[in-house]
Formats: C-alpha cells, sequence, structure tokens
C-alpha cells in the first residue's frame, strides 16, 4: 500500500525548485500556492503530476508547447516530460506529486495509455467537476497530514486518489472520442475495437492486419499517424493495463491471470509485467 508524504512551505508551491519535492515510488506528496512562480530553467519530472489551478494567469510550458494558465484548469504531466511555467498575481492552484507505484495503480484506466501519447495536457473543467476535484485534493491533504496512519487511512487516501483518476479519465476519454478518434482513419478506429475485444488471445499485428485487410507495416503507420503510437505497442499496452486492473481488482491468482492473458505460465507473465511496469505482480499488488 501506498505511504504519504506532506511537501508544504509557509504555503508556497515551489515545483520542483528549492525546496524540491521528493517522494519514493509508493509515496504521494501535497502541495499548494497562492503567489507568484516562476523558474527559469526547464524541469524532466520523475514522478506524475496533478495541478488543479482554481485561478490564475501566466504560462505553464509542457514540452516545449506553451498553455496559457487560467480559471478552473487542471493541468497533468507524465513522468519524463519537460516542463516550467511563470504565474502571475492572485494565481491559486494545488498540486499532487504521485510516485512510480501509485502511479501504476492510478493510471489502470482505459484511456491512461493513450492519454500520454496523445493528450492536450490541460482541461478547462466545468464547475460541478472542478469543485469535485478541488474538494478531493483538500481532502487528500488533510488524509496526508494525519499523525498516526493505518492501514484504514491507506486504503481512504487509495480511494481518493482512484475518485481523481477516474474523473480525469472521463475528462479524457471525451477529448480523445470527439477529437482524436473523430479525426482518425476508420482502420484505426476498427483496429480500436477489435484490439478491445481480443488482445488476452491475438497479440501480433499481423492477426489484426488481416482482419482489416491490410499490411501489418500500413496499419502500423497509421496507428503511428493517428494516435503517435504503434501498433505493437498498443497491443502491448492494452495487455499492460488488463494485468494492471486484474491484479489491481481482482482476488485471482497470479497464475489464473497468466493464464486469461494468454501466457503459457506464471513465471513468462511475471517477466513481462516486470519488465513493462517495473514492478513484479506480487510487489504491484501489494
Amino acid at each position: 500500500m501506498m505511504k504519504s508524504a506532506l511537501a508544504q512551505v509557509d504555503g508556497q508551491y515551489l515545483c520542483n525548485e528549492r525546496p524540491k519535492i521528493r517522494v519514493n515510488d509508493e509515496e504521494i506528496a501535497y502541495a499548494s500556492f497562492k503567489e507568484r512562480d516562476s523558474f527559469d530553467k526547464t524541469i524532466k519530472c520523475t514522478y506524475f503530476i496533478v495541478v488543479l489551478f482554481a485561478k490564475g494567469n501566466g504560462t505553464h510550458s509542457i514540452d516545449n508547447v506553451n498553455y496559457t494558465i487560467g480559471e478552473r484548469q487542471l493541468h497533468f504531466l507524465f513522468p519524463g516530460q519537460h516542463h516550467h511555467w511563470e504565474t502571475g498575481e492572485g494565481t491559486e492552484a494545488q498540486q499532487i506529486v504521485i510516485g512510480k507505484k501509485v502511479f501504476e495503480a492510478f493510471s489502470s484506466h482505459e484511456i491512461f495509455y493513450l492519454m500520454r501519447h496523445n493528450l492536450h495536457p490541460v482541461f478547462k473543467l466545468d464547475g460541478d467537476i472542478f469543485g469535485m476535484v478541488h474538494q478531493e485534493l483538500k481532502a487528500i491533504e488533510s488524509e496526508l497530514s494525519s499523525p498516526s496512519p493505518d492501514k484504514v487511512w491507506k486504503e481512504i487516501l487509495s480511494v481518493r486518489m482512484n475518485i481523481i483518476a477516474s474523473m480525469i479519465a472521463r475528462e479524457a476519454e471525451t477529448y480523445v472520442k470527439e477529437t482524436i478518434f473523430k479525426n482518425a482513419n476508420i482502420i484505426v478506429q476498427n483496429f480500436w475495437l477489435l484490439l478491445n475485444q481480443h488482445f488476452a488471445k491475438r497479440k501480433k499485428v499481423f492477426w489484426y492486419a488481416e482482419q482489416l485487410h491490410v499490411h501489418p507495416n500500413y496499419l502500423s503507420s497509421l496507428c503511428k499517424k493517428h494516435l503517435n503510437i504503434t501498433a505493437a505497442q498498443m497491443i502491448g499496452q492494452r495487455l499492460l493495463l488488463e494485468a494492471k486492473k486484474q491484479l489491481r481488482h481482482s482476488e485471482r491468482s497470479i497464475k489464473q491471470i497468466s493464464f486469461d492473458l494468454g501466457f503459457k505460465d506464471a513465471a513468462s507473465f511475471s517477466t513481462y509485467f516486470k519488465e513493462k511496469s517495473g514492478f513484479s505482480p506480487k510487489a504491484y499488488r501489494g
């Protein structure tokens, strides 16, 4: 289960500056600010970061793309992305910094693996959704300040993280359906449908290409063009996602999950899962 870290210094949020927020794989941290904040060097994120702006102005640069900061905005960054910002006076924001293992659980929603490659990283939330996200972040701040965390406390924190993940995923799913897939080639759309039906048994690109009556290389080039990810990567990510969901949300044994997902034995599944996620199935399940 996750541990906690609380990072808040004199009401000032200092993203990856001084003092740095440091979390290990099983930790999350909370911070907030209500003042100007800026830095002039690009930072490579090593964590998953969610930032909620209640109001404000300025610019947030993510992977060399500038986004104007405004009210009721949700910004998120994946590990490995570069970002910097400069905010104006009156800006109010909250952030959570999420360690690797927590993120692996946090991202066990179908839409997250497309988000990393395709999604506009800034959302303008409507009033109701903003209010719910804001409330959950404040609750996480309160939970992290608990003087004597126990099993129930950790479970409550985990539930709150899942609520936030679900709300982000819902906003992202709308974007993906209305923007990415709406504008994608029909072959890519049909590949996505086939993949979600057959990923456990069919793991080769050529099988899907055959069903779609196209060459495997053409299918992969279409996926890369429209989704910024190859067909093989999509198959692998879909399989990994299902493995995460079963490990996290079911009581099935690792051996049973291995067979469900088409692996010849638990050892080959464990090797695959650790290579892709960085954790053994047992360690991931916790």
